[in-house]
């Protein structure tokens, strides 16, 4: 088949590589002049990732073993091996990928409109307008996907996050990288310190509206100086977003698979990338088959929810009732990217965290 893919993001990209290894033809449409620029997201990977079993070498930047939590009276150490990847080298790596399978990746190209059967794709290196008629059309075009929306699929109510982050020099602990809740940090998320090294870290924080005000003010009480700037929209996960629409398929940001917790979305993404590609391959049923993740995701936003309704009481509750030695196994065992055993068996181990059912309602 004659595929089309919109976006040559790491998920883009790697559908592009699995497809084109199945011996379709695959080209890749990016609207900017190189893969991974601008750099829009922290680039903290749990170690689900493993699961790909792909090659870090080229772009793992550090390696941690523990987050510390705090609120705003309370403070938490949990034991997890995350990954810090370079989003530039990353996002090569799997365009690399693509390109060795065969898929063809077209920069400077941009998504314009639907016409018909036919998509029109802009050269804005020549200022010339091509059309298109693939047999199949993959909208991996991020949160805001113009493609999406030509297909009458970007659903009406979704909402997005706004991240900012910078690059700032200081003292780190290379092993720990650290996370900040309560009201007056970010009360619709949290702020983070993700150290690439004992001198450089990623500081950042996300809102649906004034992220700038509260980064300002996290990164002046920290004494944070801003090196360099990193900013970037991440969707919000809405279970009745559609993911298929005649030939189109939507993949990524552009479905809105991000977990609503943390606001990451590489892992369900990558995940999501080996469903599709594996769906048009063999004439599977795209809905039925993504339904797992789905179904973690939809556990996250009923999480995310809860946790928009918490006032700093709430975070210092719920970070002591984390902090016991039976309920912090739990959550050493499990990762952020699995919430199904993480909630239930954090239950099991500690009743108390009923109190917080009251917000779902």
């Amino acid at each position: 088949m004659n595929i089309a893919i919109i976006g040559a993001g790491p998920i883009g990209c790697y559908a592009g590589y699995l497809l084109a290894k199945n011996k379709h033809t695959v080209s890749i449409y990016e609207n900017h002049a190189q893969i991974g620029l601008p750099i829009q997201c922290t680039g903290l990977l749990t170690s689900d990732f493993d699961q790909f079993k792909l090659p870090m070498d080229s772009f793992l930047v550090n390696t941690f073993s523990k987050v510390e939590v705090y609120s705003p009276k309370q403070k938490l150490e949990v034991k997890q091996k995350e990954y810090l990847v370079c989003r530039n080298k990353f996002d090569n790596f799997f365009g690399d990928l693509a390109r060795k399978a065969g898929a063809k990746i077209y920069l400077n190209h941009s998504f314009q409109r639907k016409e018909g059967k036919e998509l029109v794709i802009k050269d804005s290196a020549k200022n010339k307008e091509k059309r298109i008629s693939p047999d199949v059309v993959i909208a991996a075009d991020g949160p805001l996907s113009p493609t999406a929306k030509a297909y009458g699929l970007y659903h009406s109510e979704r909402e997005n996050y706004f991240g900012v982050q910078a690059l700032v020099e200081g003292t780190f602990d290379p092993k720990v990288f650290k996370a900040y809740f309560g009201v007056s940090v970010c009360p619709e998320l949290f702020a983070w310190v993700v150290p690439e090294s004992e001198h450089l870290a990623r500081v950042g924080l996300g809102m649906r509206k004034n992220s700038r005000a509260y980064f300002d003010k996290f990164m002046k009480e920290h004494g944070f100086t801003v090196k360099e700037m990193q900013a970037g929209t991440i969707p919000v996960y809405h279970p009745a977003q559609k993911l298929q629409k005649d030939n189109c398929y939507l993949l990524g940001d552009a479905a809105g698979f991000v977990k609503a917790t943390t606001l990451g979305g590489l892992v369900p993404g990558l995940r999501q990338a080996e469903i599709l590609a594996d769906c048009i391959s063999n004439n599977k049923d795209y809905e039925k088959e993504v339904k797992p993740i789905a179904k973690r995701l939809k556990l996250h936003l009923m999480v995310r929810r809860m946790l928009d309704k918490f006032s700093d009481d709430d975070w210092d509750k719920l970070v002591s009732y984390i902090n016991q030695p039976k309920v912090q196994k739990v959550f050493e065992r499990y990762t952020r990217d699995n919430p199904v055993p993480l909630v239930s068996m954090a239950l099991l181990k500690e009743p108390r965290f009923l109190r917080f059912v009251k917000y779902l309602v």
